[in-house]
């Protein structure tokens, strides 16, 4: 299971790094400007995703490990 999780968080990961520098690749003008920040932004949340999942499932799993123990 950890290594489903792994994978699909490095997958997030990587799409996210990918957002970051297709926001550079946009061609500028007034109203793309807008859509440069929406992809860098989107690029901020995916990572922040792929973070936010292990800690989120590994804590839940230490805390049930922890409280079956007594």
């Amino acid at each position: 299971m950890s290594a489903l999780i792994a994978v699909v968080c490095i997958i997030i990961f990587a799409v996210g790094m990918w957002c970051y520098g297709l926001a550079f690749q946009i061609h500028t003008s007034e109203h793309q400007d807008l859509l440069r920040m929406l992809v860098f932004f989107a690029g901020i949340l995916l990572n922040s995703l792929a973070l936010w999942i292990p800690f989120q499932v590994i804590g839940h799993s230490q805390k049930k490990k922890l409280g079956s123990g007594k």
